[in-house]
């Protein structure tokens, strides 16, 4: 598996995560990534670097540390200050299981990364990123292609 969807996502049923990101996330759905590398955490060694197609808004909740960001990925629209969102973490919901080929609707648990500097890190640095919420991937590969349509005639 190189390539993943998100196709829904869901609040932490045990309080982590970020609730407004949740909604937000839910409206920018689907999303699809890259898996980059692997990146062993403090807790863990099964985290995962992966590069979003296309990049999310996130706007943080009040009293973000925006210091956490690189300026470049900093920017305002009508709804207030946001990051630009270019790679997530994730990691499987239960420890001990792994993303593998073929998976369907796999959960994981999902950050942003808000400092895009970890992907030159040795190990993952949670204050390089944001946990927002549970979500279901599955690999890219493994789903069904749908066959051109047929030109106009």
């Amino acid at each position: 598996m190189a390539r993943f969807i998100v196709n829904s996502i869901d609040y932490d049923q045990f309080g982590g995560g970020v609730f407004t990101a949740v909604e937000e996330l839910q409206r920018q759905l689907p999303i699809t990534a890259e898996l980059w590398r692997r990146i062993p955490g403090p807790d863990r060694p099964d985290y995962f670097l992966a590069g979003l197609e296309q990049r999310i808004n996130y706007h943080p909740i009040d009293g973000f540390d925006w210091a956490r960001c690189q300026p470049e990925f900093l920017a305002r629209d009508d709804s207030g200050p946001f990051v630009w969102v270019y790679a997530v973490i994730v990691a499987s919901l239960i420890e001990g299981t792994q993303l593998h080929a073929g998976m369907q609707e796999f959960p994981v648990r999902l950050a942003y990364v808000i400092d895009n500097t970890v992907g030159h890190d040795a190990q993952l640095e949670f204050a390089k990123c944001d946990y927002i919420c549970y979500a279901m991937i599955s690999d890219l590969a493994s789903q069904p292609v749908e066959p051109p349509a047929d030109p106009p005639a």
